[in-house]
C-alpha cells in the first residue's frame, strides 16, 4: 500500500507542477491586463451561473448538440467524486482495495452515487460517442475541427472504459468488500461477468493497470487543458460568473477623456482582464456564427475567428507580457492580427454574444478597437468618416442644417417643448424622422395616434440632436460624449422625465448610456406606448373586413439589446383582420439587417447586401409586406425590396403605420 500511496503522491505532484507553471502564466497575464470590475452583485452573479454555467441553458437552441455537451459536462461534475474516491483509494488499501467512498458516512448515498456512476459513465461515452461522429462524418460547418479535440474526447472515452474495467476486474476476482457496491453498480457488475473467467492473477494485473491508467489520464487531461482550446474546461464556469450584468446595450465608457493618452485597444495590455478570460473560454463551436449577418453574406468577419486571434495574439506574447515589455516598433499589432477589415464588418447586433454558451462579449471588442483605429489612428472608411464629420459639425449624419432640424414639424403644428415648457412625453425624434422623407411618414403616423389618445408630448425641434449611438459604435468615444452631454443638458433644462422615441437605437442610447454620464430617464420605443396606450382602450381600432398579412422583422437594438419582442407584435394583432407571420429566424434569433453599428452609411463592398439576404430570409413567410419598429430597419428593407425588383409585391411599413391606417388617423 505505501507504494500505491507513494506513487500517487509523485504523480499528483509532478501534474500539478506543470499544470502551475502554465497557470502562473495564465493567470499573470490576467493580473497585468487593465483592471475592471466584475465582483459586485454576487448573488445575481450566482443565479447567473447557476442559469447559464451548470443547466447550460444557452446550448439547447440546438437540442442535438446541446444534449450531447451538456451531458458530458453533467456527467464530468458527477465523475469528478469518482476520480476523488480513486486518488485517496491509494492511501487507503491501495489500487486493489475493496469499496472506498467519500460517503461512507451514509450509506444509502454512497449505494445511490454507485448507481448514478454508472449510468452517468454509460450516457458520457453515448455522447462522446456521438461527439466523435459528428466530427467525423457530419462535419457541421461552425466547428473548428482539430486534433486536439479528438485527443480529449479520447482521453475522456478512456477515463470511462478504464473505471468500468476496473471496477469489473474487482468484481470478478471477488475482492473482500466489494459485494456492496457491486450489488449497485449495474455495468461494473456486467462488466465484471465479462471477466469472470480470468484467473485471480489477470483480474488483479487489470485492475491495477486500469487504476493506474485512469489517474495518469485524469491528470493528462489536466494539464492538456490550459494549452488548447479546451482550456474553457477550466475558465467558462469563472466567465459566466464575471459575464455583463449591466444592460447589454451599454458600452463601457471612456473615463476621462481629455487627460487619457491612449485610446481604444492595439496591443495586449489594453484589454481588460475580462476581455482575455474571454479568449482562454471560448470553445471554438461556432454558435456565434449561426445568426451572423457578417458570416451569412460573405464579410470577411467571423466572430469565432475575431476571439480566437485576440486569444492567439495574447498567447503569442505572453513572455512580453509578464516582463513587461513593449511589442518591439514593426511587429504586427493586435489590429493588424485581427484585421480593419473584420473590425468594420460588425453590425454590433449581438447575436453572437446571445447564441455563445459561454457568456463571451464580442461586441465591446470591436468597438474598443474601432476607437483606437478612430481616435489614435484616424484609419475610417471615407464613407463612415463623412458621416462622422457630418455629426460632428450638424448634428447628423447626412450633414443636413442644424436649424432646420424637424422643422416640418412646426409646420404640423406640433407643440416645441420651447414653447409649450412642459409636457408629460418628450417625442425624441431622431435624425431619420428629423430628416427623411420615409421616416417623416412613420412620425406623422405616430404623432397622430398620440394626438387621438390624448397623450401630452412635445418635441424639440433644433434643439435635439443625434442621440450619438453612431458615434459611439464607429469609435469617436469623443464626438458621443459631446453628442450625449448636450441632450442631457438640453433634457434637464425641460425638467424632461419621460422620453419616447420610435428608433430602437435612440431608445438604447438614451436609456442605458445616458444614465453614465447622470442623464436618468424613462425611455420608452413607440412600441411599448402604442401597446399601452391599446390596452388602456384610449386607441380604439375599428373593425375591418381586409384581411392583411405583415411579416415582422425583430429589430436587433429593440429585441437584443431590450428585450422588446411582443410589444410591436400587440400593436400589429390589436388591428382586427391583420395576421402577423413568423420565420425561423425572428425575435432573438431575428438576422440584422446590416445597418447598425454605424454601417448604415457605409456601402457594402464585400459579398451579399445583408438586407437583401435578410429580405430572402422574411420572403419564406409568404407575406405581402413586412412590419418593422425601427428606422434603421425600414430603410434598410425598403431599399432591399427595391434592389430585389420585388416594388410589386412587396411594402415595407412601421408598426406605427399600420395601426395608423386601420385607425384612420
Amino acid at each position: 500500500m505505501w507504494f500505491d500511496a507513494a506513487l500517487m503522491t509523485l504523480l499528483i505532484a509532478v501534474a500539478l507542477f506543470f499544470f502551475a507553471q502554465v497557470m502562473r502564466v495564465k493567470v499573470g497575464v490576467l493580473l497585468r491586463a487593465k483592471p475592471e470590475v466584475r465582483w459586485d452583485r454576487v448573488a445575481d452573479r450566482i443565479e447567473q451561473t447557476l442559469r447559464i454555467a451548470f443547466a447550460q441553458k444557452k446550448l439547447f437552441k440546438e437540442p442535438g448538440a446541446g444534449l450531447m455537451h451538456a451531458f458530458i459536462f453533467w456527467g464530468f461534475l458527477v465523475l469528478l467524486v469518482r476520480s476523488i474516491s480513486l486518488m485517496g483509494r491509494a492511501y487507503d488499501g491501495g489500487a486493489f482495495a475493496g469499496h472506498w467512498t467519500l460517503f461512507w458516512f451514509w450509506p444509502a448515498l454512497d449505494h445511490a452515487y454507485t448507481w448514478l456512476k454508472d449510468w452517468t459513465e454509460v450516457v458520457v461515452l453515448g455522447m462522446v460517442s456521438y461527439a466523435a461522429f459528428r466530427r467525423l462524418v457530419l462535419k457541421p460547418a461552425r466547428l473548428t475541427i482539430t486534433g486536439s479535440g479528438y485527443l480529449i474526447l479520447g482521453l475522456i472515452a478512456t477515463l470511462m472504459v478504464t473505471d468500468f474495467l476496473y471496477d469489473g476486474s474487482r468484481f470478478a476476482a471477488g475482492v473482500p468488500g466489494v459485494e456492496a457496491e457491486a450489488a449497485h453498480a449495474p455495468i461494473g457488475s456486467l462488466v465484471g461477468g465479462w471477466l469472470r473467467g480470468a484467473g485471480p492473477g489477470v483480474l488483479k494485473a487489470l485492475a491495477v493497470a486500469m487504476f493506474w491508467v485512469h489517474i495518469a489520464t485524469l491528470l493528462f487531461f489536466l494539464n492538456e487543458l490550459p494549452r488548447s482550446k479546451h482550456f474553457h474546461v477550466i475558465t467558462a464556469i469563472p466567465n459566466v460568473f464575471f459575464s455583463k450584468l449591466e444592460p447589454p446595450g451599454a458600452i463601457r465608457p471612456i473615463l476621462d477623456l481629455e487627460n487619457q493618452e491612449t485610446f481604444g485597444v492595439s496591443k495586449p495590455t489594453e484589454l481588460t482582464w475580462k476581455q482575455i478570460l474571454d479568449g482562454y473560454s471560448c470553445t471554438e463551436c461556432g454558435r456565434c456564427t449561426v445568426n451572423c449577418p457578417a458570416v451569412l453574406s460573405g464579410k470577411p468577419l467571423n466572430p469565432k475567428l475575431l476571439i480566437r486571434d485576440v486569444r492567439d495574439y495574447v498567447k503569442k506574447h505572453e513572455r512580453r507580457i509578464l516582463a513587461g515589455e513593449e511589442i518591439p516598433e514593426g511587429e504586427p499589432t493586435l489590429i493588424d492580427a485581427v484585421q480593419e477589415d473584420v473590425i468594420w464588418s460588425c453590425t454590433t447586433c449581438r447575436s453572437c454574444e446571445e447564441n455563445c454558451p459561454v457568456m463571451i462579449q464580442h461586441v465591446d471588442k470591436v468597438v474598443d478597437f474601432r476607437r483606437y483605429l478612430t481616435l489614435m489612428e484616424g484609419k475610417v472608411n471615407p464613407e463612415v468618416a463623412t458621416a462622422m464629420k457630418n455629426l460632428e459639425n450638424k448634428g447628423n449624419p447626412w450633414g443636413l442644417s442644424s436649424g432646420e432640424r424637424g422643422a416640418w414639424v412646426t409646420e404640423a403644428g406640433v407643440p416645441l417643448l420651447s414653447e409649450k415648457k412642459s409636457a408629460e412625453y418628450l417625442y425624441f425624434m431622431g435624425c431619420f424622422a428629423a430628416y427623411d422623407d420615409r421616416n417623416q411618414k412613420v412620425a406623422r403616423a405616430f404623432m397622430s395616434l398620440m394626438a387621438k389618445a390624448g397623450v401630452d408630448f412635445a418635441v424639440l425641434g433644433p434643439e435635439e440632436q443625434c442621440c450619438g449611438d453612431p458615434a459611439r459604435r464607429l469609435g469617436n468615444e469623443y464626438l458621443f460624449q459631446m453628442q450625449a452631454q448636450a441632450n442631457i443638458e438640453t433634457f434637464k433644462k425641460y425638467g424632461v422625465r419621460k422620453i419616447v422615441t420610435a428608433c430602437p437605437h435612440c431608445m438604447n442610447t438614451i436609456r442605458h448610456e445616458y444614465p453614465q454620464f447622470g442623464g436618468d430617464f424613462e425611455v420608452l420605443h413607440h412600441t411599448e406606448l402604442l401597446a399601452r396606450l391599446l390596452r388602456d382602450g384610449r386607441i380604439q381600432v375599428p373593425p375591418q373586413e381586409t384581411p392583411e398579412r405583415y411579416v415582422f422583422h425583430d429589430s436587433c437594438y429593440l429585441g437584443r439589446y431590450n428585450g422588446i419582442y411582443e410589444a410591436p407584435r400587440e400593436v400589429l394583432s390589436a388591428c382586427p383582420g391583420v395576421e402577423v407571420a413568423e420565420v425561423g429566424r425572428s425575435r432573438v434569433n431575428g438576422m440584422c439587417c446590416g445597418a447598425g453599428g454605424g454601417l448604415m452609411f457605409r456601402e457594402e463592398h464585400i459579398g451579399e447586401r445583408m438586407n437583401q439576404v435578410r429580405l430572402k430570409q422574411l420572403d419564406q413567410a409568404g407575406a405581402g409586406a413586412v412590419a418593422s419598429a425601427c428606422p434603421f430597419c425600414l430603410v434598410m428593407l425598403r431599399d432591399g425590396v427595391n434592389e430585389l425588383g420585388w416594388e410589386e409585391r412587396y411594402r415595407t411599413l412601421d408598426v406605427a403605420e399600420v395601426l395608423a391606417r386601420r385607425v384612420g388617423v
